[in-house]
């Protein structure tokens, strides 16, 4: 099994983990249906329906394993300081890139014909109430200005990057601590932080993600994942032992009993066939506000975002031939420039929305259509390399 893991562990020219890079992908295709906000049959399937986890948390926890793999390398063989540099570096080019779109996307909005308020407010699909994201532009100049630098205004569908630039700032600590050994004692004290802010929520940066994503929650999964790419190899010989073995099928086992807990799921927008009924509408959202809750990474979507990446790396690696052959070329190529989709699909979600016919439409073909044209899009930047040199990847 070892072996088998190991087989297709690198791409041959980027020294990359091409089933890592699928399963990217496919998170990125899920982040791309849900930000359009429109119901289209790809909901069928992105919306909680391979379990209890959702296309944030795969961001989050790939992020963290690929900057792992690529700097572990350099950071073992004693160049800390340069894995340490790039880290920062990278954490400052977001940054520029988020101010970039939060203020183009308000200079979007300014033009008479195009309306941006999709990627400037957010409805709450339950309350129907409208949340205004961005200042309102008779107030104070000064305000609006700060208020910018410190990302507290800007696109809800790009909250999560805000969160990736505040955990990479944090990253040299986690490089240092695993380049001397330190990795169960800095883990520890991540389930600390975790279980703590837990209890009292915190949000010490007050940037506009931590109303969705809480960085005193949310690093305990990059940090993870981080760890998991560093210590890649010992994850996979951990995996071709007996105690290994029986995790995996202990993850699948759990893996299916997510599934049966998210397809009880009552939400009147899924198809009566989609829903099986056997919990109860109240024991669900009970046991869902219990262990479930996404902002707050519940305990039990936790442990269903560690089974579904088991058990979706496993399936990859048993059947990668023909899956890679059907699917690859469209989520690999997506998933390795994952960053550059995210960045381009805010303004692909602008887009959509000011095309007439998918203009609050509610026909499910046409939906459907809209968001497969915004996705071969995006795919198409990327075979292309467009503004490969500006846009990071």
């Amino acid at each position: 099994m070892l072996e088998k893991l190991k087989s297709l562990e690198y791409n041959s020219t980027l020294k990359r983990d091409d089933r890592l890079d699928f399963i990217r992908g496919v998170v990125m295709f899920f982040l791309v249906v849900v930000h359009i906000d429109f119901f289209s049959y790809y909901n069928l399937i992105s919306w909680e329906r391979i379990g209890v986890v959702t296309g944030a948390e795969g961001f989050v926890i790939l992020s963290g394993i690929v900057l792992g793999m690529v700097n572990r390398r350099r950071i073992m063989e004693g160049d800390l300081k340069d894995g340490i540099n790039r880290v920062i570096n990278r954490s400052i080019q977001l940054y520029k890139i988020s101010l970039f779109v939060i203020i183009s996307i308000a200079i979007l909005n300014l033009i008479p014909f195009l309306d941006a308020s999709m990627a400037m407010t957010f409805t709450n699909r339950g309350s129907g109430e409208v949340y205004q994201l961005y200042p309102i532009y008779e107030s104070d100049w000064k305000r609006i200005v700060a208020n910018i630098l410190l990302l507290k205004h800007g696109p809800h569908q790009f909250q999560v990057l805000g969160l990736y630039i505040v955990l990479l700032a944090f990253t040299p600590i986690a490089f240092f601590m695993f380049s001397i050994g330190r990795v169960k004692l800095f883990l520890s004290i991540s389930w600390i932080i975790y279980f703590y802010n837990s209890a009292n929520m915190l949000r010490p940066t007050e940037m506009q993600f931590e109303w969705a994503f809480p960085v005193l929650t949310w690093q305990l999964i990059f940090f993870h994942g981080l760890a998991v790419g560093f210590y890649k190899d010992k994850v996979l010989e951990f995996f071709a032992t007996k105690l290994g073995k029986i995790t995996i099928y202990i993850a699948f086992i759990l893996f299916f009993a997510f599934l049966f807990f998210t397809y009880n799921n009552p939400h009147k927008e899924f198809p009566e066939w989609m829903r099986l009924g056997l919990i109860s509408s109240n024991d669900f959202y009970h046991y869902y506000n219990l262990y479930f809750q996404k902002s707050t990474l519940g305990i039990g979507r936790l442990l269903n975002d560690v089974v579904a990446l088991i058990v979706s790396y496993i399936i990859l690696t048993k059947f990668w031939k023909p899956i890679n052959f059907i699917f690859g070329w469209l989520f690999v190529p997506i998933g390795q420039a994952s960053l550059y989709v995210f960045i381009w699909h805010i303004y692909f979600c602008v887009l959509i929305f000011n095309i007439p016919i998918f203009i609050d439409s509610k026909d499910i073909v046409i939906n459907t259509l809209g968001h497969s044209l915004v996705f071969l899009g995006l795919w198409v930047l990327v075979k292309r390399e467009f503004l490969f040199r500006f846009v990071p990847r």
